[in-house]
């Protein structure tokens, strides 16, 4: 039942978070490094705050990523999840090249009438 984070205290406290614990991996700015790159719109393990938080939650052990549960509270990843949704788009020096699929929020319209397309995940 997680909801992303909009307040700006919060937000800050996540992207504090996020430069203590995650940048190791991910990069300070979320560009990626061992870990894949948090700024563009493909995910490995799905993005939007539901997936993003479980995955800092449980981890991703197969790949090196620990568990953060034991280490951080819930309100506190909450905050760090909603912080890496804020990534997405930005443009940091040296990105690691796209991983995963392309995640697309459910109930999102998307509109394929110039293209002829199909939204990811239909």
């Amino acid at each position: 039942n997680v909801t992303a984070i909009t307040d700006a205290a919060a937000l800050s406290e996540g992207e504090l978070i996020f430069k203590n614990t995650c940048a190791a991996c991910h990069g300070q700015a979320g560009e990626g490094g061992v870990g894949p790159n948090m700024t563009d719109e493909y995910w490995l393990h799905g993005g939007g705050i539901k997936n993003v938080f479980k995955t800092i939650k449980y981890g991703v052990p197969e790949k090196g990523m620990i568990s953060w549960q034991s280490q951080l509270k819930p309100s506190d990843m909450q905050k760090v999840a909603s912080y890496i949704l804020t990534l997405h788009g930005t443009k940091p020096a040296n990105p690691k090249a796209p991983q995963g699929e392309i995640w697309k929020e459910e109930g999102v319209a998307t509109d394929t009438t110039a293209t002829g397309a199909t939204p990811a995940g239909k």
